[in-house]
């Protein structure tokens, strides 16, 4: 019985591995988390209800899935083909689509949802009521920028 819980925990630590090598080597996924994080941080602005937050949550997490997908299927096309091949580009090039199309989605998701003028409003009196909290923005966008641009992009 522990075998089971052993092979269950080992599952979830390759998983979480893979996680990470997305995240450290991919410039295209640290800035989709960091688009995440804007969105979810802008979310508390518009007291959305459960299914629009469950419709985030899942349009964030459609798109962080695809780009681990498109990951995978560099690093398999990689490991067969060590030279250029048509049909590697086509893999390469259609996971990249799918990643772009997710992506896409999650714009015209993300109209939907958060185009609404008085909520605009809200969120500049906000910032206008004590022009120190123009700071936590300009602190993300330079932490996002380390956390984008900062990291080399490797390939094991």
């Amino acid at each position: 019985m522990m075998n089971i819980f052993i092979k269950l925990a080992k599952s979830f630590l390759y998983a979480f591995r893979g996680i990470a090598y997305t995240v450290k080597t991919q410039r295209n996924m640290r800035l989709h988390i960091t688009a995440a994080g804007v969105v979810l941080w802008l979310s508390g602005f518009y007291g959305f209800s459960e299914a629009e937050y469950a419709l985030v949550i899942l349009t964030i997490s459609f798109v962080i899935v695809c780009e681990i997908i498109n990951t995978s299927v560099e690093a398999a096309v990689d490991m067969i083909s060590q030279d250029k091949s048509r049909l590697a580009k086509i893999a390469k090039d259609t996971a990249a689509g799918a990643v772009l199309i997710s992506a896409l989605a999650s714009v015209c998701v993300a109209v939907f949802l958060f185009w609404d003028t008085e909520v605009f409003n809200e969120i500049i009196i906000y910032f206008n009521s004590e022009p120190v909290r123009y700071l936590i923005p300009v602190l993300y966008v330079f932490l996002a920028a380390i956390f984008i641009f900062g990291t080399k992009d490797k390939k094991d």
